[in-house]
């Protein structure tokens, strides 16, 4: 293995372990500097030294886990795809491409085993919870697999088979054919992956083993064994083998009488061809033949819901004939199996294009389908109900299009209600021609001014709306003030109009009535037609919707998954490979009819209750595996034993990490303490020499610590003008005479006063400075904080420079200061030290945003869009979290300022990765960019309500379409289609 392979296999390894969060950039350091930009790697790296302004260590060194938490909580607040929510599936599909992109590096061809997925590193990532329904692995075009392995495993009479299954006693293994062989190899593998799938531990598990040995089989067949296969051939090559091995077990079931309409046989019947097959009449040209089938095929062309697309199946309505004469041939169910399939004919060739193209058509589908209708033994019932329903759609029809006459009518193009014709025409003749004074009205406007309403508000207090200075600013067109008049008939006597208004009155309640009594008649028909078949001599057969398969894509390529009903708990599940989550019927209906997206239905399995589903044994949900065969039961215990090996592993590693991290923190602590004490010494020996000529302060400087409290690092923001302060108290008289609380106070309202009008400047000098940054005062002043929260940190500015002790009379100040604070720290109580403490790290937050958005504003000016990127959406992040409940403007940074420029790096950003992408052999690095920088800046600004961030996340969007659209190796295209999957939805 070559460095470079080794060092992409890290990289994978890393991006695994991170959840697909649009905000998982912003790392708990978040607060810390932005490092420089580099073109090989970028890490959070600490830039203060020794040689730096020492305010500026004290801003940017200290680290606040309460304030990690706070930004944390703030990015849980902002994640979301699709209406503010990431989705499981968006996650995995995440970590589907980053898996992927070890395979775009040049010479790292993957090989037959080589996984698509890379498990994440964290066993508890990939932990089971509360017995949740296990996932299912995707190792490389699987989707297909797993979307009909979990339908068919979540119905318990066949998971009960399957599992159950046992070769006759006596059969040679090694004397049968290939075929067989095959077969009970994938059986048995089957039956491990749904014993694992009962009682793992793992929240996903790998069905690589069974996926191979079905993969041979397309492979012996297509000579291609990787390519998606198609859910219709993949359950008919998968029931044909089940079917094969079940010859050879003991097993026998007789024939079920449920829904069979044949003659019973006690002949000993396939459990698999019971579950699965049923069989038909095929009536036309004077004959009958029988037929057996697996899958009902239904078009989706030209009809509405099921039903429609069943009565055209069966009567021969969709078979195109080129002889008129030749009857169509009718299909009658003689047999039903308890496990119906029917698959959706979304596929049709077009002779334009010359390729086939998927149809998105809107095919509604019912959760009880009644299939009565369709029976052998209902046949003369059927006929006499579908004549009365042609005969029920005929007259509706009729009424139909006489409604149409009423609705939309006119002779030409454009066409309107005739009531509304009448009551447009009955206006026309009763308004009255007024314009005749037009030119006299607006002379008469142009010269009369309507004198101001006297008001009692003042103007300074009355409040004036955004629209209202508008419209006091703009220029008035001299036209504005003309009233336009309607038209109106010329000359009419009242004669005339009343003729008029009585026929048009009259006519209009005609029509009205009419398209009354029409609407009420068409719905009466609707509810006989819809009601036809609803009577209890046709709802003896119901079969229930247990799963929905979906497909989303186009007939190259595309993805699969699965919503199932759960039974037990009377719920909707969405299977999509490793994740599962309970799903509602109405995001079914969404992503499954069609009609509206590119995602539509492509297999409906329905189920006959009463012969598909088994009664469970009480006890199975608290110990799902006691009901596995003994062998089974070993192999998932064996499964669970390494995994649980693998949990207290990580657990173990864990903790010496952290003993390590800790020695380390501790020994890092020490030499840092070693080194203040000598830098103290040094200073002490330099400033005896020059004492006598300095005045009594001046000579000290801050030792600051490399981590402090919070309200140590404010205060040494302001040291030099605590310094002059303490310094004009000492030498005032004030402190002669009055003692040095007294010198406190005065220093105290001088320092107020000074940052009070520091704070009153904001207004008039942002954004050119920003004195917030001068003191956490003025940052708090122009919030409007406690007064008792600002006197205590003014009087932290004095207490907390421990360096005024080496001062007698600076001393003496100093300790008035502490007594006065702790003074102020009893009267606030619990909940004003907390509310203290929080003002405190609000003004962190807001540093460290002033930090990141200075920095991403400066790259951005330098071209740097990555790395600039990066600066503004941790600005944008911490500036969310100042922002969510302000009680001041003063609380963050401009908004407005902050969203364009991270508009502008963003669309900057992706339209160099488009070209890279475009343009480069490897993608590798491009591909990592746009999951990790673009997908997650994306997500954010899609939240946005603002018009200008929407538009330019459509045309982010329009523009990967575009290159979708172009060629490139299959690979390629599949990590692209997954890119553009994660775009958040067209609002």
């Amino acid at each position: 293995m070559t460095v470079e392979q080794s060092s992409l296999q890290q990289q994978q390894q890393q991006l695994s372990q991170v959840p697909a969060n649009p905000t998982h950039n912003v790392s708990k350091d978040s607060c810390d500097p932005v490092p420089p930009l580099n073109k090989d790697k970028q890490k959070v790296i600490d830039l203060t030294n020794e040689k730096q302004h020492q305010q500026q260590a004290a801003a940017d060194s200290y680290e606040s886990e309460d304030i990690r938490k706070a930004i944390a909580a703030s990015l849980q607040d902002s994640t979301g795809m699709l209406g503010g929510q990431v989705t499981r599936e968006e996650q995995d599909i995440s970590r589907v491409l980053e898996a992927s992109l070890a395979e775009t590096k040049p010479g790292t061809k993957r090989k037959r085993n080589d996984l698509w997925f890379v498990d994440p590193l964290n066993p508890y990532l990939r932990k089971r919870e509360d017995w949740c329904p296990v996932g299912l692995k995707n190792v490389g075009n699987t989707c297909w697999f797993s979307a009909l392995i979990q339908s068919l495993f979540h119905v318990n009479r066949f998971r009960h088979l399957l599992l159950n299954f046992q070769p006759r006693p006596g059969y040679d293994l090694g004397a049968s054919n290939a075929t067989e062989t095959r077969s009970l190899r994938f059986t048995e593998e089957l039956r491990n992956l749904f014993a694992l799938m009962i009682g793992s531990y793992r929240k996903y598990v790998d069905p690589s083993k069974a996926v191979e040995i079905l993969k041979e089989g397309f492979r012996s067949h297509t000579g291609v064994s990787d390519s998606q296969q198609d859910i219709s051939e993949f359950q008919g090559k998968l029931l044909e083998w089940l079917e094969d091995a079940f010859k050879h077990s003991p097993s026998t079931v007789p024939e079920s009488s449920g829904a069979a309409c044949s003659k019973e046989s006690k002949e000993p019947k396939n459990p698999m061809i019971e579950l699965f097959y049923g069989d038909y009449s095929e009536i036309g040209n004077n004959k009958e033949d029988e037929n057996v089938f697996l899958q009902f095929n239904l078009n989706v062309n030209g009809v509405r819901d099921v039903h429609e697309s069943l009565e055209q199946e069966t009567t021969g309505g969709s078979q195109a004939s080129p002889d008129e004469s030749t009857p169509a041939k009718e299909i009658w169910f003689n047999k039903l199996p308890p496990i119906m399939t029917f698959m959706l004919t979304r596929y049709d060739y077009n002779k334009q294009l010359q390729r086939s193209e998927k149809l998105h058509n809107k095919l509604e589908f019912p959760q009880v389908l009644f299939m009565d209708r369709y029976m052998h033994i209902n046949k003369t019932e059927t006929k006499k109900r579908r004549e009365d329903s042609k005969k029920l759609r005929e007259q509706l029809q009729t009424l139909q299009a006489k409604l149409d006459t009423f609705i939309n009518y006119g002779s030409g193009r454009k066409r309107v209600p005739l009531q509304d014709v009448l009551q447009y025409a009955l206006e026309f003749a009763e308004s009255k021609r007024d314009c005749d004074d037009i030119m006299d009205n607006s002379s008469s406007n142009d010269v009369e001014m309507e004198s101001p309403k006297p008001s009692t508000t003042p103007e300074s207090m009355a409040p004036v709306s955004i629209n209202s200075t508008i419209a006091k600013c703009s220029p008035v067109s001299p036209m504005s003030s003309i009233k336009v008049p309607n038209p109106s008939p010329r000359n009419v006597s009242e004669s005339e109009l009343q003729v008029l208004q009585d026929c048009l009155c009259r006519w209009r309640t005609e029509v009205e009535n009419e398209v009354r009594d029409l609407q009420e008649n068409i719905g009466i028909l609707e509810t006989r037609i819809n009601r036809m078949y609803s009577d209890a001599g046709m709802q003896k057969y119901p079969y229930h919707l247990h799963a929905v398969l979906v497909h989303e894509g186009q007939t190259a390529s595309g993805h699969y998954w699965a919503y199932i009903f759960d039974l037990k708990k009377q719920r909707w599940l969405k299977f999509n490979d490793i994740t599962v989550t309970e799903s509602t019927w109405e995001e079914l209906e969404k992503e499954s009819v069609g009609g509206y997206h590119n995602s539509t239905a492509y297999c409906l399995i329905y189920i006959d209750k009463e012969r598909a589903v088994m009664n469970e044994v009480e006890g199975d949900d608290l110990s799902p595996i006691s009901q596995l065969p003994l062998h089974l039961r070993q192999l998932v215990n064996e499964d669970n034993t390494k995994f649980t090996k693998e949990l207290e592993d990580w657990d173990r590693e864990q903790a010496k990490k952290n003993a390590a991290s800790a020695a380390a923190a501790a020994s890092a602590a020490s030499d840092t303490e070693v080194t203040v004490i000598s830098k103290h010494k040094n200073s002490q020996s330099v400033s005896t020499q020059t004492q006598q000529q300095q005045s009594p302060l001046q000579h000290l400087q801050p030792l600051l610590p490399r981590k402090m409290k919070l309200s140590e690092t404010h205060a040494q923001l302001s040291f030099q003008q605590t310094i002059n302060a303490v310094t004009a108290a000492v030498e005032a008289d004030i402190y002669t005479t009055k003692g040095p609380e007294a010198a406190l106070l005065k220093a105290f309202e001088k320092e107020m006063q000074r940052l009070e009008n520091l704070a009153q400047l904001i207004p008039k000098v942002l954004p050119r400075e920003d004195p917030r940054l001068d003191h956490i005062l003025v940052y708090l002043s122009a919030n409007k904080a406690p007064t008792s929260v600002i006197h205590r940190v003014l009087l932290e500015q004095f207490s907390n420079l421990s360096i005024l002790d080496r001062d007698v009379r600076a001393k003496k100040i100093r300790q008035e200061a502490i007594k006065h604070e702790e003074d102020i720290q009893k009267k606030l109580g619990e909940s004003g030290n907390k509310e203290y403490v929080a003002w405190h790290e609000r003004y962190h937050r807001f540093r460290c945003a002033v930090h990141h958005f200075n920095k991403g504003v400066k790259l951005y000016h330098q071209n740097c869009y990555k790395p600039a990127m990066n600066s503004l959406r941790n600005a944008y992040i911490l500036n969310t979290d100042l922002m969510k409940s302000p009680l001041y403007e003063a609380s963050g940074l401009n908004e407005e300022l902050l969203r364009l420029y991270r508009r502008k790096c963003l669309l900057n950003l992706n339209i160099l990765t488009a070209k890279e992408f475009e343009n480069e052999n490897d993608v590798t690095e491009t591909l990592k960019l746009m999951h990790n920088d673009i997908l997650s800046s994306i997500a954010d600004l899609s939240q946005s309500k603002n018009p200008a961030d929407t538009k330019a996340v459509e045309s982010m969007r329009n523009q990967w379409c575009t290159v979708l659209g172009q060629d490139f190796d299959s690979k390629f295209s599949f990590f692209l289609y997954l890119f553009v999957k994660l775009f958040p939805p067209f609002i």
